[in-house]
């Protein structure tokens, strides 16, 4: 029988019973708000309707495929950013369904897992046509993405338990990036002094803040902090291939202050200047009446992310680049460099995590894991006068 609970002041749980499958018992549970118990027992009655229609869908035989249909009509648009689910939704139907997806999902166990992702091990794995093998980053967005969506089955009760949830997940090796030493990057500075101002702002805020290029072609006007020299990283810009440019939170769901320069933010202040100037002009026509993004258009466009590393590519490609004989790195390699550069000043590791915006400072050991301890190893060399003789 149908029930309802009062659980708080407004604050109701409605229960549906199914049944048992075996010794287990079924039941939908909801929580809604109501004024009293007459408007619960009404919203209890059309959970119960709900309930039952959808039990009309036989779940004993639903397929992998099946089930991955409802979780896109149902779940993943809610719960995903554009790039990640782009991202996901390949991994699914180029990797899970065309081997699992008629097979029925309840039928789907741990050792079936096991298997897949030994398999993804092996020469031939890859999707671009190149020779070798799947990376480990590769691997590991590959688990995260099936994971992710079998957790979701088992959320619904379509499935006793995750199949992937006792399968280990592939352990990431983070190569070694290319970075700028100081004198490297004073020397692009000054190489970037013929380029356009808003390129030069873009590769020194990559450079001494960390952030990435969304989180750069995101910037606001409000995110200045003019005071104590601080910029506030709270969102990212993505190219949605369907909508255009969106707004999301940044990769964690983190926000940071992240102090810069005296120099940079008096030129970024600047700029500010002349965009409040453009949107005074233009009114109307300002495309995105409630942002004042610094690196945008003169209606007030924000800049795509990628034209950034576009652009990055074009200018170490450049005669003049080439001249300088500074090695070419890419434009995300700028965040390293920031990284390394703070570590090699003896900068807290705690403190690169912050600014960086890693989720987990383990995130930041596995990454710069070699500089931290080429730093501890010099760091050594300071006590070496406490054991020299007199």
């Amino acid at each position: 029988m149908p029930s309802y609970e009062k659980i708080s002041k407004g604050k109701y749980k409605l229960t549906v019973e199914l049944g048992y499958v075996g010794k287990k018992r079924k039941r939908k549970k909801r929580t809604v708000s109501a004024k009293n118990d007459t408007e619960a027992r009404k919203q209890l009655v059309l959970f119960e309707a709900e309930v039952l229609s959808n039990q009309l869908i036989d779940e004993s035989k639903m397929t992998v495929e099946g089930f991955y249909n409802q979780w896109l009509e149902k779940y993943a648009s809610d719960h995903y950013g554009a790039r990640t689910l782009h991202d996901t939704k390949k991994i699914i139907t180029n990797r899970l369904l065309p081997d699992y997806g008629e097979a029925r999902i309840k039928d789907i166990k741990t050792i079936h897992m096991v298997h897949f992702f030994d398999d993804l091990k092996k020469n031939g794995k890859r999707l671009d046509g190149k020779q070798g093998n799947l990376s480990s980053s590769s691997l590991k967005n590959i688990y995260k993405a099936i994971n992710a969506l079998f957790k979701v089955a088992e959320e619904w009760e379509l499935i006793d338990s995750n199949p992937c949830e006792k399968v280990k997940m592939p352990t990431v090796k983070h190569k070694k990036s290319e970075v700028f030493s100081v004198e490297e990057s004073k020397k692009l500075f000054n190489l970037l002094k013929d380029e356009n101002l808003i390129w030069q702002l873009i590769v020194q805020l990559a450079a001494v803040s960390g952030a990435r290029q969304g989180e750069i072609a995101a910037l606001e006007g409000k995110h200045l902090d003019f005071k104590n020299n601080v910029i506030l990283i709270e969102q990212s810009l993505v190219n949605n291939a369907s909508i255009g440019l969106q707004l999301k939170s940044t990769k964690t769901e983190r926000t940071r202050k992240i102090s810069i320069p005296d120099d940079l933010m008096k030129a970024l202040k600047k700029l500010r200047a002349t965009k409040l100037e453009q949107q005074m002009e233009m009114q109307n026509l300002w495309e995105w009446p409630d942002h004042l993004f610094l690196f945008s258009n003169e209606f007030g466009k924000p800049m795509r992310p990628d034209s950034i590393s576009q652009w990055w590519i074009r200018f170490t490609n450049s005669q003049k680049y080439k001249a300088s004989k500074l090695k070419t790195i890419r434009f995300h390699d700028l965040r390293h460099t920031s990284a390394t550069l703070l570590i090699d000043k003896g900068v807290h590791a705690k403190i690169i995590q912050e600014r960086l915006g890693h989720s987990k400072i383990g995130t930041t050991m596995d990454i710069y894991g070699h500089v931290l301890q080429d730093a501890e190893k010099s760091a050594a060399n300071h006590f070496n006068d406490l054991f020299k003789k007199a």
